[in-house]
């Protein structure tokens, strides 16, 4: 009866060690899958041939091929391209920040704040501790 117990324990013991390693290995995976996404950007190329339209050559330079994107005349884009599917683009102009003087309270406030958040680091670099 002993016996039994403790071979059922040790296969209880061995099934959650098993558990356990799978996790770890697949939280492992999902951490290389999930990583720094331009990691895996990717470019492939082909060879291919250049042939010679003067047809098409001529529309493009007329602009045939080029709608209006979101309803503006003034902004054009090729039928085929991929900001199309965009809704809008942001202008760069529109982030203009104003920036706020501080009273005195709100600069005191803000060196204390600082001198606190740094003093402990401080404290651990003079008794030699790197990090």
């Amino acid at each position: 009866m002993w016996h039994e117990a403790r071979r059922s324990e040790r296969k209880v013991h061995d099934m959650m060690d098993a558990a356990r390693k799978r996790a770890q290995r697949r939280a492992v995976f999902l951490a290389k899958r999930r990583g720094d996404p331009q990691q895996s950007i990717q470019a492939v190329g082909s060879r291919s041939r250049m042939y010679r339209d003067d047809a098409l050559y001529q529309a493009t330079q007329d602009q045939q091929g080029l709608i209006p994107w979101n309803g503006k005349q003034d902004i054009l884009i090729d039928r085929f391209d991929g900001r199309a599917l965009l809704d809008f683009i942001r202008d760069s102009g529109s982030r203009h920040f104003r920036v706020q003087e501080k009273s005195e309270e709100e600069e005191e406030l803000e060196e204390f704040v600082n001198f606190e958040r740094y003093r402990d680091l401080i404290k651990h670099r003079r008794r030699g501790c790197r990090y």
